[in-house]
Formats: structure tokens, sequence, C-alpha cells
């Protein structure tokens, strides 16, 4: 077999995707059943990554006696579209996985593989490429798969992906964030697969293969080493749901701090204290800052650096669109609602307005 670039980075996403495939499958922190969720779902991740390879210019010739196997392993990809649906579902608590009305997401996979194996029985030999099957099983995966990334996306209606400041915006982010890098990855893997079909549409052959190995290699790589990333530097993102799970917070009570909490932040506004803590905030309405901490979190899917950081720019952009504060300067309006730093305030503000503060301020009043 050619050991190339793309070949090279082929083995190492698949031992990353393995290695955290396992990573959650055993991990005890957070919620177990999504851990073992996100588990199946990354392995059957690396089916395709697997299948790709295989069927690539780049090594199937060393698997032309194999692909009856290989395409049921393809099969897989029907499972990943409803286990990211499901994940996200359970993640947010919206659903019962365990269900049994559930089981009906599988129905298709399940369909498939029985086609298959009777289909299979009457075929001495299948080359992928050549085969008419090829063609309808992967308009079906890729309809298949988009009908599960918009449920998806209708189940993270709060949710927003945005390339943008993909990297800096998970600094401050909600644990939708961790939601959001999923879906989008798999977004990205959707789309990428949509032009491997059409690549292949025209070629017709294994040639094709170089192309679609090429990039299916890359994406893998990029996606398995972004959450690699989040794990590492900012594991909250994935565990702050967790963090209050055995918290005994009864919901008349909650709404009762929630009240509370609301009204301070809008007459007494002490985020624009530049020294802000929870601890301070808490101490303000008289609630365990344990208890402040969970009801802002679950309440508003944001830490509270995050909850702070939204208070001080929709203040400052009220006074940016104010005529009557035009004569103040940008740094006076950033120290004046809580922060320290003009590239902090610059920052935070593109990442929530998509403008700069000169911007907004002229879009605003002119």
């Amino acid at each position: 077999m050619t050991v190339n670039f793309f070949t090279i980075l082929t083995i190492i996403s698949m031992f990353l995707t393995m290695i955290l495939s396992l990573f959650f499958f055993v991990n005890k922190r957070g919620f177990v059943l999504e851990n073992k969720m996100l588990a199946m779902l990354l392995l059957f991740f690396n089916f395709q990554i697997f299948y790709s390879f295989a069927t690539s210019s780049f090594a199937c010739h060393y698997f032309m006696d194999w692909h009856k196997s290989l395409f049921l392993v393809r099969q897989s990809s029907f499972l990943t579209g409803p286990l990211l649906y499901l994940y996200v579902n359970s993640f947010l608590k919206r659903m019962d996985v365990f269900d049994y009305r559930m089981s009906v997401h599988f129905l298709p996979f399940t369909g498939a593989v029985i086609f298959l194996l009777f289909y299979f029985r009457n075929l001495d030999q299948l080359v992928i490429w050549e085969s008419i099957i090829d063609l309808n099983y992967t308009m079906l995966i890729l309809t298949h798969n988009l009908v599960y990334i918009v449920l998806t996306l209708l189940s993270m209606k709060s949710a927003t992906v945005r390339a943008r400041g993909f990297y800096e915006s998970i600094l401050t982010s909600s644990h939708n964030r961790w939601l959001q890098i999923l879906l989008m990855g798999f977004i990205i893997i959707w789309i990428m697969n949509l032009t491997s079909f059409a690549a292949y549409m025209i070629v017709k052959g294994p040639g094709w293969g170089a192309y679609t190995g090429s990039i299916s290699a890359l994406v893998a790589f990029l996606f398995i080493n972004t959450i690699i990333f989040v794990l590492l530097f900012k594991p909250d993102v994935y565990y702050v749901i967790a963090k209050y799970k055995h918290n005994k917070l009864t919901q008349p009570d909650k709404s009762e701090y929630l009240q509370k909490l609301n009204s301070c932040m809008e007459t007494q506004k002490p985020f624009l204290n530049p020294d802000i803590s929870l601890e301070t905030l808490a101490s303000e309405i008289n609630v365990n800052p344990r208890i402040l901490s969970q009801i802002i979190n679950e309440s508003f899917n944001k830490n509270f650096k995050s909850y702070i950081l939204e208070y001080r720019i929709k203040e400052s952009m009220q006074i940016l669109s104010d005529s009557k504060h035009r004569n103040l300067t940008i740094l006076e309006i950033l120290y004046q609602v809580g922060f320290n730093s003009k590239s902090a305030f610059n920052n935070q503000f593109k990442l929530f307005t998509n403008l700069t503060p000169i911007e907004y301020r002229s879009k605003a009043i002119g």
C-alpha cells in the first residue's frame, strides 16, 4: 500500500476517533447515557472514515475482494443521523431515548442491511463504483442524513451555528456550543459527501477516490481535533449541564430566584461593576452562589461570564445607538459598561453583533 500524506492523515484520524469513542464510552463524568451515545456516534463515524479510505484510489485495489463487506459497513451511515438527533435531544433533556417509539429511527438501517443480505446472496462479486445499487444507496443516505440534520437544527432553535470567530467564541459560550460543534462538523461532512457524490457522477470510477479520500481524511482530522481541542481547553462546555444533576432546587424556588435575578439586573445593573463576581451577585439577591450558577446555566444556557458579558454588550449597544451619547468615545463607553480592556470589548462586541462598535454606532445614528 502506498503511504502518502493523506494515508497517514486517515490512519491518525481513525486512531484519534477510536480513542475519543473509548473515552466517552468509559467516561463516568456527566451523563453516562449521553456519553455512550456519543461513543457510538463516533464509532460509526470511524466506519465512514475507513470506508472512504478503502474505496479511494489510495487503497481500493487492496480491498477488491471485500466490497460486499465494505458496502455493509457503509450502511452505518443510516445510523449517524438518528444518533446525532437523539444525542442532542437527550443532552438537552427534551426526549426520553428509552421510549420504544425511538426505535423507528433505526428502521432505515435495519431495512437496508436486510435487503443487502438477500441481494448479495445472488451476486457473485460486487464492484461498488460499477453497481447501480451504490448510486441509489448514496442518494438515500444523503437524503436521510439531511433530514436528520434539519431535525437536529430544529431541536436547537435557541442555538446558533456561526463560523466566524468559532474557536474564540468557545471561550465564553454555553453548553450549546458543544452541540453546535458536533452539528457543524456533521454538516461539513454531509457537504463533503455531497460533493464526493457529484464527483462520482462525473468520473464514475475509482479515480474519483483520490479526491474524496483526501478531503475525507482532512475533514475527519480537523473535526476530531476540534473535539479534542474543546475537551482539553474548555471541558465545561461539555460538562456544564451535568455538574448540577444532584442539586435539589425546586421549580417554585427557581422561579423566585430567577425573578429576583432579573429584577436586580434590570434595576441595579450590577454588571456595570468591572469587579463583579458570582459571589457578589449572589449576595445581592440573597442566594447561594452555586444555586445562582445553576439558575443561570439552566435558564439562559450560559455560564456566569457569558451571562454578564451579554448584559454589558447590550448596555453598550443602547449607549452607542443613543444620539445623546454621540460625544462619548468608545473607550469611555467600554469603561462605563464594566469592561477593563478595549481589545476584549471590541472582540466580544463583534462576536455578539458581527460589527465593530464604531460600525454599529455609524449604522445606528449615522
